[in-house]
């Protein structure tokens, strides 16, 4: 007979180091049995409540023992324990330990099961138990008697577990009296939720960073009863039994998140990096397009965003993993949690400057009364110009006549938010804007991209920025835009059906442009009075006005497809358009690596760059394995993007 029989139906591991969806297992399903059971001719009694926290010994007394008569000479009579339950979840455990005579087992196995099924909160815990006889003769044990259940009734042995602990060690000198580095749960009862978390820096030099943990009751005094390190990797011990707790430095990380259990007493530390981009997501779209906010490489991010109710932030565009919640504040600034929690207040509808602090886990939200620009260019530092928003290229704007000098952009005519540098790359308090000769300018500020914030400088040539299209395919009621390249060149790409004909704004009739004379693909136009441009077939083209010379063209796109590296840019995958959505779309499992999209199998007309910025022979797009649906919109939101769903 071995020491110890051991089988689990289901085995539930005790609750993980990083996981916050501690259960107490309160009410496992338990069938409550008499005080006392049949064992065949004798009997099984029960005994009081065991309680761990009071147990000092190595063996417990589980029951009392009126042994069975015992027949055949020679052999002896050994005893096992079958202890059983159920939680909450319907997952069954069972397992069989030696017993003695006298009704006492091993405490560490009877603790140990009971933890495996109910967790360690220091509560009664009630399990089922039978006990069996064997008769052994030291080669050959039969089992002669087995009893009735019966219950057994536990306290788990559950440390003290305090309300706060506080990093002592090699990043703060060993100063048993700094509270700067925190370590909490979220303020609820530490054994419904044991698990503790606090955000550390990460070293200037790179170095491992040795620690113990100082509950709050032993700041300023004695390491008696701090958190150590356990002999086996991952685990800590209470009272400061053991060595100093190691991170080992991660060269990329920037901070440390470290996550303790309090009840399973293993810990872990996640390097953190910071991202490019973080985004907003909320109810001003449906809680379903996320806005990018663009990050300092410190853990600051900014973006000027719309908003129109509540909304939240989270670390990926394409899903919900790690989204931050709020966890104090309100819907001008407060505290974050990757914990799970309320929404951001509701705000009112407009735009404001959303700022995230990701080391400090805080946010801000300033309304935006006005974004400007300020500087010699007008003179001297003393008058703003008002900028405003253009919907379509989703950007500041403003068409003015400018001297040569200085400027800058500002928000709220205060220079508390302000951006200069390049204009490629606009930062915070960054250095003056330089503008070389005197003229009428368009100059626009980009705000909300996944991009820095940067703006362009063109020179006003009087051309409207866009075009529209407008005719029989839409009833005469949509207007379709035409992306302009500021010389007068204007594309875009739609489904005609029908004549159709141009104008230069989307909500009115003025200053449109008719047919003068051509084709069915090409012609000439004039702003003077004519027909609309004739039919050219059903079907979905490229449309290119040339008002510098009042001529368009059409050219009819009879595929758009997807190549690369999936299907070794050797064979293209046909996308199907989507009238409704505006958008070509199709759903593929794709292996990692380089893709592009291109119209009727040819590298004539070729789209790439950046999912949210595609251009005409722009960079190779990047794809991680996996099964996703690709939509691509061309002209209709303002520019040439995609957007992937991963299934």
């Amino acid at each position: 007979m071995t020491k110890k029989i051991l089988s689990l139906i289901a085995f539930v591991a005790s609750v993980a180091a990083c996981t916050d969806d501690y259960k107490d297992w309160a009410s496992p399903q338990v069938v409550p049995q008499p005080t006392q059971v049949t064992f065949g001719d004798g009997s099984i009694s029960t005994v009081g409540v065991i309680d761990f926290n009071n147990v000092a010994a190595d063996r417990v007394q589980v029951c009392n023992i009126t042994a069975p008569t015992t027949n055949g000479e020679g052999y002896d009579p050994i005893y096992s324990i079958t202890l059983s339950g159920t939680n909450t979840e319907g997952t069954s455990f069972e397992g069989t330990y030696d017993i003695a005579a006298d009704g006492t087992m091993s405490a560490a196995d009877l603790q140990n099961f009971i933890v495996d099924v109910f967790k360690r909160r220091p509560v009664e815990r009630t399990i089922n138990a039978a006990v069996s006889m064997w008769m052994n003769n030291g080669q050959t044990a039969v089992k002669t008697a087995t009893s009735g259940l019966f219950n057994i009734t536990a306290i788990p042995l559950a440390p003290s577990i305090e309300a706060a602990y506080y990093l002592t060690g090699s990043i703060n000198g060993w100063d048993n009296t700094d509270t700067t580095y925190k370590l909490t749960n979220d303020g609820s009862d530490p054994y419904s939720n044991p698990t503790f978390k606090v955000r550390i820096p990460a070293t200037e030099d790179g170095s491992n960073i040795e620690f113990k943990m100082t509950p709050e009751s032993g700041i300023g005094g004695d390491w008696s009863g701090c958190l150590a390190a356990a002999s086996e990797e991952g685990k800590f011990n209470y009272d400061n039994n053991g060595g100093n707790l190691v991170i080992v430095a991660d060269p990329d990380a920037l901070f440390y998140d470290l996550t303790f259990d309090m009840l399973d007493q293993t810990w872990s530390a996640t390097p953190v990096g910071f991202n490019d981009f973080i985004y907003e997501i909320g109810n001003e779209s449906g809680w379903s397009e996320p806005h990018p906010l663009h990050g300092n490489g410190m853990g600051q991010y900014s973006a000027v965003i719309y908003l129109n109710g509540e909304f939240k932030f989270k670390p990926n565009k394409d899903n919900w993993d790690g989204d931050w919640e709020k966890v104090s504040g309100d819907a001008t600034g407060g505290t974050l949690t990757t914990d799970g929690g309320p929404n951001i207040d509701g705000v009112d509808a407009g735009f404001y400057f959303v700022q995230v602090d990701l080391k400090e886990m805080t946010y801000k939200i300033t309304p935006v009364t006005s974004i400007s620009i300020i500087g010699s260019v007008r003179g001297a530092w003393d008058t703003d110009v008002d900028m405003t928003y253009n919907e379509i290229m989703k950007c500041w704007e403003a068409r003015e006549t400018l001297s040569a000098g200085e400027f800058k952009f500002r928000l709220n005519h205060d220079w508390a938010v302000n951006w200069g540098g390049t204009i490629d790359d606009l930062i915070q308090d960054g250095a003056n804007l330089q503008l070389a000769a005197d003229g009428p300018y368009v100059i626009r500020l980009f705000l909300s991209d996944e991009a820095p914030a940067h703006c362009t400088v063109k020179e006003d040539n009087g051309y409207p920025d866009n075009f529209y299209e407008i005719g029989n395919e839409g009833g005469w009621g949509i207007s379709h835009l035409l992306l302009g390249n500021g010389n007068g060149q204007y594309q875009g790409y739609y489904y005609l059906d029908g004549e159709f004909k141009f104008k230069p704004n989307a909500d009115n009739w003025d200053n449109d442009l008719e047919y003068v004379s051509g084709d069915t693909t090409s012609g000439s136009l004039t702003d003077g009075g004519g027909p609309n441009c004739p039919d050219p077939g059903a079907g979905f083209y490229q449309i290119n006005l040339d008002f510098a010379n009042m001529h368009y063209s059409l050219l009819k796109i009879e595929s758009i497809s997807m190549i690369g590296g999936f299907n070794g840019w050797s064979e293209d995958l046909e996308m199907a358009y989507n009238k409704e959505e505006g958008c070509w779309e199709v759903t593929t499992d794709a292996v990692s690596g380089e893709y592009k999209f291109r119209a009727n199998h040819d590298w004539g007309i070729n789209w790439g760059g950046t999912e949210s910025d595609l251009t005409q022979d722009g960079a190779n797009l990047n794809i991680e394995a996996g099964t996703y649906t690709f939509k691509f919109y061309l002209s209709y939101t303002g520019n040439n993007k995609v957007v992937i769903t991963k299934q």
